[in-house]
């Protein structure tokens, strides 16, 4: 797992997955983000209010690279010619907020963001839009390594800037 300059991954038209810290060490909260500007993009994930209301989507302006709360992104895909931020807001906005009978196993009936963000991976491969292919080690990847900037960060280290980490083995 590498980490890379900040142009390196948030380029107009790149679609990347990205975790932001939650209240709770260790726990993230997981969006994707579909670079349209220079500085800034659209995030799309499930939120539920900080545990205060029921979960829903969530489309929106964001800058990953200023957020605070954001400790790592990586790419996952990148939108063909003639595709916009629309096309995955499309992809992934009728989302049940509920299990998927793939994610029962492990999940049960548990429904989190991270649920959210696994479905709509795939929704975005099927729709040609993603190049994961390897969602368990995309997962692994991101929680480790935002781990590691969460304690970096804690013991003051490495600033609020996120770290962006180079697409190995879960893309083609």
């Amino acid at each position: 797992m590498s980490t890379l300059g900040p142009l390196d991954g948030h380029v107009v038209g790149n679609i990347l997955a990205a975790l932001c810290t939650t209240d709770e060490s260790g726990f993230y909260h997981w969006v994707i983000y579909v670079c349209t500007e220079n500085d800034s993009g659209y995030k799309f994930h499930a939120h539920n209010d900080s545990n205060k209301g029921p979960w829903r989507y969530h489309r929106g302006k964001w800058d990953a690279l200023s957020s605070i709360h954001c400790v790592c992104i990586t790419k996952i895909g990148r939108l063909a010619e003639g595709k916009t931020w629309e096309d995955v807001d499309r992809a992934v906005e009728h989302i049940p907020m509920a299990v998927p009978d793939v994610d029962r196993p492990r999940f049960g009936n548990m429904f989190t963001c991270l649920v959210w963000f696994r479905e709509a991976i795939r929704k975005l491969h099927t729709a040609g839009i993603s190049r994961v292919i390897d969602l368990d080690r995309l997962e692994e990847n991101l929680r480790q390594l935002a781990t590691a900037m969460e304690y970096r960060r804690r013991a003051g280290y490495g600033g609020n800037t996120p770290v962006i980490m180079a697409p190995s083995d879960y893309t083609y």
